[in-house]
């Protein structure tokens, strides 16, 4: 049975929590409403199956405006199975199961995030370059500047190289940043890339293990997850709870 790479957990996990100044004031927890049927290093998972095809599920965490679920998908059938997270939706109730939403919501597109990450590294990259044109430009100008400023009396030369610092040290400075975001989106995409469920055609007899994000809904208190299996869907149910920290 072949799986693919392990989900870089702390990776991802660094690097969006960078984007977080302070704490949260509560923590949001999902709890399913049957009893688990397995357990993962403490980490709950309900478990369903159709036609053969597996489903074990796990909720992480709420963070970001997002929860965070583990999928483990197992192709038991005779036949290769689509997995497509974009068609995974969740819907949320509030106390008396009145729905928060017209519609179920879909999972967060993994292609979609990459794609955005792509444009984000190529558009820094582009400042990089156009940086490094403004140096060249502020040697030229730094010149100019010099010869404007002239050299015949000493006490210009602080005056001179004040020119020529300030014009570099500004252009290169904007350029190591658009250089650092690139990497920073160079980071995120990875982890998607390698550690979410992605749109793959799952062969019999193999699996797949991956993260699938859903759009938050924190004041709800119940979820419900819809997962289609050609014609069928499965549901996962789940109790959100709202933990003061203390």
């Amino acid at each position: 049975m072949k799986t693919t790479p392990l989900f870089s957990l702390l990776s991802i996990t660094a690097i969006l929590l960078l984007s977080s100044c302070t704490g949260p004031q509560k923590i949001t927890k999902l709890v399913p409403e049957e009893e688990p049927q397995k357990w993962l290093y403490g980490q709950a998972l309900v478990v369903d199956s159709v036609y053969g095809i597996n489903y074990e599920i796990g909720f992480d965490r709420y963070e970001d405006g997002a929860y965070w679920f583990d999928f483990h998908i197992t192709n038991r059938s005779n036949m290769p199975l689509l997995v497509d997270p974009s068609q995974f939706t969740c819907q949320a109730f509030d106390a008396l199961m009145n729905p928060k939403t017209l519609e179920p919501v879909n999972a967060i597109d993994p292609e979609g995030k990459i794609l955005q990450f792509d444009k984000g590294i190529a558009s820094n990259e582009n400042i990089a370059r156009n940086r490094t044109g403004l140096v060249i430009m502020g040697i030229g100008a730094s010149i100019v500047a010099n010869a404007i400023i002239g050299t015949e009396n000493p006490a210009n030369d602080n005056i001179r190289y004040a020119v020529t610092d300030g014009i570099m040290s500004t252009a290169i400075a904007a350029g190591d940043e658009a250089r650092f975001q690139a990497q920073n989106l160079n980071d995120l995409k990875e982890a998607w890339e390698n550690g979410t469920i992605r749109k793959t055609t799952l062969e019999t007899n193999f699996s797949m293990h991956g993260k699938v994000f859903f759009p938050g809904t924190p004041d709800a208190s119940f979820l419900k997850l819809f997962i289609p299996v050609d014609d069928e869907t499965l549901e996962f149910d789940y109790k959100q709870l709202q933990l003061a920290v203390k």
